[in-house]
């Protein structure tokens, strides 16, 4: 019962699910997809957990996983430099506007309601979650394990420099109010909302996912999407997971204008039959980078936990050949090392 306390003391109260009838994608029972959309099923999570059974041994080569060392002294120093750092799977670290931002930031070794069981981390972060600079601002994109970490939320609700705001989807702040953060630092967003910092501003864009954190009672209940991150004259942009839907893509494109830099995932992605209403493999990530017309993109979710069949190495290789196909070059989508800064 120890090891279950923790656990359940973070899996209640459920989302408390107030539609808008004004919205097309708030449905009587939960918020749905702008078109139409798979629901994962459970026969279909027995089904591919009976092939998994059946499949060879993956070998998961990490040394081909790119890393290197942060830039923390140069982080930690800037005030005015615009920044954008990936620091593994879907976590980021963004400067702007002299404001320090995270997206999605996971510093558990499991994505996973336990610590004792789950996908584990296979390569650690790249830093320390206290060896960034004081948090401004938090970005969640939905409430799925591997995005929304109750203990990496937790420690930076107690952060010295005091509580970051957090921005996240609607019904999503009931996790991190019980993970300590106060109600008056959560803002939820429906989709196309925007909250403001001084100069940033974060606007919640729709995507073609689904949400749910226990077995019972909370599916769709919660919102999901990504975020479109604007300051010092630049614009970012993360869709969250996401299936792709190529008409959504383009209507983000033309919401959105001009996107700088677009961090596509990448990773989580086999067998194809379960997987693609919900996320891209690395060819569709390409095609989102064509759909939205954003300038460069670099690739994240990927490299950190085993979360599907594909070995963890794989989604370079088949991005690597998705470039070649659509003949772009990997100068324009970069396959970045974990801990890498770029500067503006």
């Amino acid at each position: 019962m120890s090891r279950l306390k923790p656990w359940l003391q973070h899996r209640w109260p459920l989302p408390v699910y107030r539609p808008d009838p004004q919205q097309p994608h708030h449905g009587a029972d939960g918020y749905r997809n702008l078109f139409p959309f798979q629901q994962p099923r459970l026969l279909d999570v027995l089904r591919w957990e009976w092939q998994r059974r059946r499949m060879p041994v993956v070998r998961h080569r990490l040394e081909r996983i790119p890393r290197q060392a942060s830039e923390l002294a140069a982080l930690n120093a800037n005030r005015d430099r615009p920044s954008l750092t990936w620091v593994a799977h879907a976590t980021s670290f963004i400067q702007l506007c002299g404001k320090n931002i995270l997206i999605d930031p996971v510093w558990s070794r499991r994505a996973s309601p336990f610590q004792w069981a789950g996908p584990e981390r296979q390569l650690p972060p790249p830093m320390t979650l206290e060896a960034l600079p004081a948090l401004d601002l938090v970005l969640i994109t939905h409430n799925h394990y591997d995005h929304l970490d109750f203990n990496t939320v937790r420690r930076l609700a107690r952060q010295p420099a005091g509580c970051p705001q957090f921005v996240a989807p609607l019904g999503v702040g009931v996790i991190l109010r019980q993970a300590g953060v106060p109600a008056s630092y959560i803002h939820e967003l429906d989709w196309w909302q925007r909250y403001r910092l001084d100069g940033v501003e974060a606007e919640l864009t729709p995507a073609h996912h689904w949400s749910k954190r226990w077995m019972i009672g909370d599916e769709n209940r919660a919102l999901w999407g990504g975020f479109a991150v604007r300051g010092d004259g630049l614009q970012f942009w993360y869709p969250g997971d996401t299936g792709y839907q190529d008409q959504l893509f383009r209507l983000i494109g033309e919401r959105l204008g001009t996107v700088d830099l677009a961090l596509l995932p990448i990773g989580a992605y086999e067998p194809r039959w379960f997987l693609h209403p919900q996320h891209v493999n690395p060819e569709e990530a390409v095609r989102i980078l064509l759909d939205t017309g954003a300038r460069a993109a670099w690739a994240v979710h990927w490299g950190s936990f085993i979360l599907t069949d594909e070995p963890l190495d794989q989604p370079q290789d088949d991005l690597a050949a998705a470039l070649a196909q659509w003949n772009i070059s990997p100068e324009v989508f970069r396959l970045p090392a974990m801990g890498e800064t770029r500067w503006f």
